[in-house]
């Protein structure tokens, strides 16, 4: 065992022997060999229960209450603490060394707050795998909230006011497998955006107000295997934007603006994908996704929206010279 997982077995050890199995009032606490769990839900609850924690808690959860605020002092009365779970509470704000002092800290979540901002290096105290900042007020994105080749493979930004692509944040994250960019108002992706993530396996893009992707938006994305890309507002899309992702096996393009695919666009790799609830114009244009939902089978099934003759009619059943390609 390694000198820190030794050391920190000694200090929950410590922690029993001086009788840490106290709770906090409108807590529940879970205490095992090697973990202790403590969950607070209670609304009531106003302020961080920092003097009735057990020494030892290595995961906390203070979910729908009144909190609204937190400090590093607080937080450093449980120091092995691995996941912090602090979502539907009031948090506005949040201090620059917050994290300090917790070194086995590997999750944070702070889904539903209200942090419209967060100071610099809030973030580097600790070494995170996995972040969640979904559904706040975040306009803005501050590229030093975590040091440089940081170790989170899991980053939800998801349901804020993002205007733009984090780039600079995203340049350190050389290690992230999953990213959550949906629900914002991105309208455009630069061709840069992701080429610094590698190893990427996941992204989510659903729910903004994209129009266009570049060609080279997922050239550096070679390990993606899932993308969602639904209920944009895509109205073309670049016939090589997917080439080289060899991997992919899951793409949602449903819910968007596309009226035809340019041929070779999806390739024949893909598992699975979603192109139901676009405006398809079922004409001579559409045959090379005629073609291809004949060649491997798509569901669920993508349907025409013109021209009127044929419209809500399973793209796939129809004839060539439905398609007009008979002369």
């Amino acid at each position: 065992m390694e000198y820190r997982g030794l050391l920190a077995l000694a200090v929950m050890l410590s922690f029993r022997c001086h009788g840490a199995l106290s709770c906090p009032v409108r807590c529940t606490c879970h205490f095992g060999l090697r973990s202790v769990e403590v969950v607070c839900p209670d609304a009531e609850l106003s302020r961080y229960p920092s003097d009735s924690l057990p020494g030892n808690t290595t995961s906390l959860t203070i979910q729908f209450t009144n909190l609204s605020s937190v400090s590093a002092h607080e937080l450093g009365v449980t120091p092995l603490l691995q996941e912090l779970h602090l979502p539907g509470n009031g948090l506005s704000s949040l201090p620059e060394d917050l994290l300090t002092g917790l070194h086995h800290l590997h999750t944070i979540d702070l889904t539903g707050n209200q942090l419209k901002e967060l100071p610099a290096h809030v973030f580097y105290h600790a070494p995170l795998v996995n972040l969640v900042l979904k559904d706040n007020l975040l306009t803005s994105v501050n590229s030093d909230w975590l040091p440089a080749n940081s170790s989170v493979t899991w980053l939800n930004l998801s349901g804020n006011e993002l205007r733009k692509v984090p780039s600079a944040l995203l340049q350190k994250l050389s290690h992230l497998e999953t990213l959550h960019l949906s629900q914002n108002l991105l309208e455009t992706l630069p061709s840069e955006s992701f080429h610094f993530l590698h190893a990427l396996e996941r992204l989510y893009l659903e729910e903004n107000k994209l129009k266009t992707l570049e060609n080279e938006t997922f050239t550096h994305n070679t390990n993606l295997t899932h993308l969602f890309l639904q209920k944009n507002k895509l109205q073309s899309l670049p016939a090589t934007v997917f080439h080289g992702l060899d991997r992919l096996q899951y793409l949602d393009l449903s819910e968007n603006q596309l009226t035809f695919l340019a041929p070779d666009t999806l390739g024949l790799g893909i598992s699975f994908v979603d192109l139901t609830l676009n405006p398809w114009n079922c004409d001579a244009k559409i045959e090379y996704l005629w073609k291809r939902l004949n060649k491997a089978a798509v569901q669920p099934e993508p349907k025409c929206a013109a021209p009127e003759t044929l419209k809500d009619k399973v793209i796939a059943a129809l004839t060539r010279k439905e398609l007009g390609l008979e002369e």
